[in-house]
């Protein structure tokens, strides 16, 4: 039917029989055509009349589904015009058999017959058909049990039969409930619960009834006269629903409690218990979702549907999204009618819940069932929300990442970037914020680079964000274990030689792992669980932290690394022995530690483990130095990338520090004394005049007593044992 139909006025139809009017509208795609109906009785002298509109579903939901109305005769109406589309009406007019002398009913006589209490009850919807009544004071339970209804007072008791009247097939419940009340210097809260319910013959349902418990809201209002009135002018009383105070404390932080108990009475319709349970919050909504989905009941989740999209309380948990979502892509039920239901199910997820990857493996699902462009809005709904964002960890955000990897695959260009807004949402959100389970942030990295490969550029930007992000948790925060997690990261993302050279990254590793040693340090019971890992199967990752030190670190890390490990002599000792174990590269990595870290630094007083029992003299200084020795003797005559030996460094290195510069230089030359006849590639001056030039000539006047001979080569520009080695063969020719 294209067009409309004119204001009509049925009041004086010659047959009087035809008492209601039903329009019947099939599966239609249009817009406007809105139908009015003007309520009043026959003799009603108002100016003003009732009125109500009805859409019939214009728009999408019309397209699907079947729609009516269907009013009395006596009422005029008026369907609008339609603003576009077609649709197909069918009209019907219902026949009245009048028996005996009864009254032919009309919309005045209805009005006029219902109470005005049967009126509210019945125009409520099916998710607010209950009414909570306070009795003011309190009725015990034993009293209740033996007498039931009866137990109530007169006035009490015309109340209860008041609601019986008004609902004659809603089921009338005594409930008695508690409430503490508890104010402190600025604010106060309450905490209700029911204690127990009972039918109005007396019967215990307090079982039966549990997710009444839930459903029922005592929850005080703020304006005096409603029926849970909350408090004073001070804040400090309830008001007379909950009667007088049973009992009253103060608690540890000088806030008083103040406890009531009172007796309510309860009526709600049965018929709506599903819509009504669903009240109770997610619990509630998880088990009807539950009972959807074992009976493949698509009415029933429809009744569930209006109840999520009316009341805040009443969402979706992620199962339950999940299992709805599951139930519907396995569907062979028109698409656009899923298209319907996967947008609502979607929309419903409580904004405190946010979905697990199977969940978003199941949403994809969808996805690829209906497509994006017929899912977009719930989707970008989902992510837009500000409170499922606040306070979240990294792999929150990791999670929305990944999912954004596999949308982006299904989704055309110019459709919303999901990946970019999920790494905003990390800057904005996750700053400052503590790392829950650093091992797990770096599995969802790893995993996202195996599976992701060819989104190479999505992948740099994962990488960049997750690593600044780690390197601005709270100082505090920044664990041992978070750091190791980090040098796993790293050397992952080195070895797959797709990121750049993560210049910066490191750095700021480097930095943060100094900071994160040092606080180990400070505490007993760190330092035991770190000697115990480098003892273990994961020194190997302590290892590769330290080298990623020495390779990216500038001498100010060096220097705050070697005073660290020096602080106690059985994690340096253990540590040590860690980087010798590693056969490939662990004599050049302490030689390394050797030459940047340890020969500048020396013990003090207060490195207790090393001088406990012993005088402290210089040479006590340098026992650090002694144990690398000990440990590996060959060290000292490692070179390193510009072929120098620990000996020129340790001589160039020099400084007055209770003359222990000159045990550091004696002790490396004693490990490896042919040094001292080497030239220092950098400098081409020997270790005794590096030592000299460092104003140690303590040192350089010992080394030069070991090889006098190196003065003249010194001069000569040439080596001495050489020289010497030609005169020799000259003779002998």
């Amino acid at each position: 039917m294209q067009g409309n139909l004119a204001f009509r006025d049925e009041y004086n139809l010659a047959d009087h029989r035809f008492t209601k009017e039903l329009e019947f509208q099939l599966p239609s795609r249009f817009s406007g055509g809105e139908l009015t109906i003007y309520n009043s009785g026959e003799e009603d002298d108002q100016d003003e009349e009732e009125s109500f509109k009805f859409t019939l579903g214009a728009g999408e939901a019309a397209a699907y589904s079947c729609h009516f109305a269907c009013h009395f005769s006596y009422c005029e109406y008026e369907m609008a015009k339609l603003r576009s589309g077609y649709r197909v009406l069918l009209r019907y007019s219902l026949h009245y058999k009048q028996v005996g002398a009864k009254v032919m009913p009309t919309a005045g006589g209805v009005n006029e017959s219902r109470t005005l209490l049967e009126e509210s009850l019945y125009g409520l919807p099916p998710a607010d058909r209950m009414v909570v009544l306070p009795l003011v004071k309190e009725y015990d339970g034993l009293t209740l049990v033996n007498t039931g209804i009866n137990a109530l007072s007169r006035f009490q008791r015309k109340r209860a039969e008041a609601l019986k009247a008004a609902g004659p097939d809603w089921e009338l419940l005594i409930v008695n409930a508690k409430l503490e009340h508890t104010c402190g210097y600025d604010e106060h809260y309450d905490l209700a619960s029911v204690i127990e319910i009972f039918d109005e013959n007396g019967n215990r349902l307090t079982e039966e009834m549990s997710w009444l418990t839930k459903a029922v809201d005592f929850d005080c209002v703020a304006h005096d006269g409603m029926m849970l009135a909350a408090h004073d002018e001070d804040d400090d009383e309830c008001v007379s629903n909950w009667g007088a105070c049973k009992s009253e404390s103060r608690t540890y932080y000088d806030d008083r409690k103040k406890i009531y108990e009172a007796t309510f009475l309860v009526s709600y319709d049965p018929a709506f218990e599903m819509e009504l349970k669903c009240l109770g919050g997610c619990e509630e909504v998880a088990e009807v979702s539950e009972m959807v989905v074992n009976a493949q009941d698509y009415d029933l989740l429809d009744r569930v549907l209006g109840v999520i999209d009316s009341k805040e309380k009443s969402k979706f948990d992620v199962k339950s999204c999940q299992i709805l979502l599951q139930m519907m892509i396995a569907s062979t039920k028109n698409a656009q009618s899923l298209v319907v239901l996967v947008n609502k199910v979607l929309g419903g997820l409580s904004s405190s819940e946010e979905p697990d990857e199977l969940l978003y493996n199941v949403i994809i699902d969808a996805v690829d069932k209906l497509g994006h462009a017929e899912l977009r809005e719930s989707i970008e709904q989902l992510f837009a929300e500000v409170k499922r964002k606040e306070h979240k960890d990294i792999c929150f955000f990791l999670r929305r990442m990944d999912f954004a990897f596999k949308l982006n695959k299904r989704i055309e260009e110019g459709d919303p970037n999901y990946l970019e807004a999920a790494i905003n949402d990390l800057n904005e959100h996750g700053h400052g914020r503590a790392v829950l389970d650093s091992a797990a942030v770096v599995n969802s990295i790893v995993n996202m680079i195996s599976h992701h490969k060819r989104q190479r550029h999505g992948l740099s930007s994962v990488v960049q964000a997750s690593l600044t992000f780690l390197h601005n948790v709270p100082l505090t925060s920044k664990s041992l274990p978070l750091l190791m997690d980090r040098t796993h990261l790293l050397k992952h993302l080195l070895d797959q030689k797709m990121f750049g050279s993560l210049q910066t990254p490191l750095a700021e590793f480097v930095a943060d792992f100094i900071r994160g040693l040092r606080l180990v340090i400070k505490h007993s019971t760190d330092c035991n669980a770190l000697e115990t890992k480098l003892k273990g199967d994961g020194k190997h990752i302590y290892v590769q932290a330290a080298a990623f030190l020495i390779k990216y670190g500038t001498q100010n890390d060096w220097d705050g690394f070697g005073e660290q490990i020096i602080k106690k002599k059985s994690i340096f000792s253990t540590l040590i022995e860690a980087i010798i174990s590693d056969d490939v590269d662990g004599k050049r990595l302490l030689r390394d530690i050797l030459n940047k870290c340890l020969l500048r630094i020396f013990i003090s007083y207060t490195n207790s483990d090393w001088i406990r029992g012993l005088k402290f003299e210089p040479r006590n200084a340098t026992l650090h130095v002694q144990k690398v020795l000990e440990l590996c003797p060959s060290v000292a005559r490692i070179v390193d990338k510009d072929k120098r030996l620990p000996l020129h460094h340790a001589a160039a290195s020099s400084v007055q520090s209770f003359n222990a510069s000159f045990e550091v230089v004696m002790k490396v030359f004693n490990a490896y004394k042919p040094a001292a006849s080497i030239r220092d590639p950098i400098t081409k001056l020997y270790p005794f005049q590096l030592a000299a030039s460092n104003r140690n000539y303590k040192a350089s006047f010992s080394l030069l007593l070991e090889n006098p001979n190196l003065v003249s080569s010194a001069i000569n520009g040439t080596k001495g044992r050489g020289r010497k080695r030609k005169r020799v063969r000259k003779s002998s020719t």
